[in-house]
């Protein structure tokens, strides 16, 4: 047992590099290459947004204190976005941590298992009560919370136009920096949806109204719980359940459990 400890510890410990085999500096360098990679992947975002050596420094540190025991590299992680927000070297960009964190979502949601839209299912509203009845919703359907506006990170590192030098990419940066000054004097969390229509997750920011309305859609409300929120607004209730089928964010409808 203490030669396997000593072995882990020669592995994983960042310290030990002086006195590690041949062999096991070579599965190290390997590990830690093969990892930093990998959360370039899963974090593309956070990547592009980052120098690339201090993206790299910071996925090594995270890799040596968060050690992996998943077999998937895909599965890995889940704790970047807070250990981000404990690191003092990016102190000066609070949002980061965030990024990370819709990063770590999109590349959820993108993993979700597939489902088939269901059009029949939505001649139940003419034969079952509404309050019998609940939405199935796309893949991967989730709200979350953010301060800062990562919608605009994520096209600033996304966008080919955007990393162009010129006018629009000054223009935006200059959005930018006024949204995030915003989000820090204001201190007031806003809402977005995460769902995946396709091969692809998306995200929609969302005003206060359809926040409560999405958040009780991913409750599992019933239907009648939904359509509550448009008493006096018939019109405005047929053309939002249009768009939710339209964009597929709802697959159908299925018995409220």
């Amino acid at each position: 047992m203490d030669y396997q400890k000593q072995l882990i510890d020669d592995i994983f410990n960042p310290s030990a590099s002086s006195h590690r085999l041949p062999g096991v500096q070579i599965y190290h360098n390997n590990f830690v290459e093969n990892g930093i990679r990998a959360l370039s992947i899963t974090f593309p975002t956070l990547a592009h947004l980052m120098d690339e050596g201090d993206f790299r420094a910071l996925a090594r540190a995270y890799l040596l204190s968060d050690i992996k025991t998943e077999f998937d590299w895909a599965d890995y992680g889940d704790g970047l976005a807070d250990f981000l927000m404990r690191q003092e070297q990016v102190s000066a960009l609070p949002y980061l941590s965030e990024v990370a964190e819709l990063d770590w979502l999109l590349h959820q949601v993108s993993r979700k298992a597939d489902k088939t839209f269901d059009a029949e299912s939505f001649a139940l509203l003419n034969e079952q009560n509404p309050a019998a009845l609940e939405f199935e919703l796309a893949p991967g359907f989730t709200l979350a919370k953010f301060f800062f506006p990562v919608e605009q990170l994520y096209r600033l590192a996304h966008d080919a136009e955007l990393r162009v030098a010129g006018a629009t990419r000054d223009q935006f940066i200059q959005q930018l920096n006024k949204s995030i000054s915003d989000a820090i004097n204001l201190d007031t969390p806003r809402s977005i949806m995460l769902w995946r229509p396709d091969y692809k997750a998306e995200m929609l920011s969302l005003n206060d109204h359809d926040a409560i309305v999405f958040q009780q859609l991913q409750n599992k409300r019933s239907v009648a719980d939904i359509f509550a929120h448009f008493t006096d607004q018939v019109d405005h209730l047929q053309a939002w359940l249009s768009e939710q089928i339209m964009q597929k964010r709802i697959y159908g409808l299925r018995s409220h459990n």
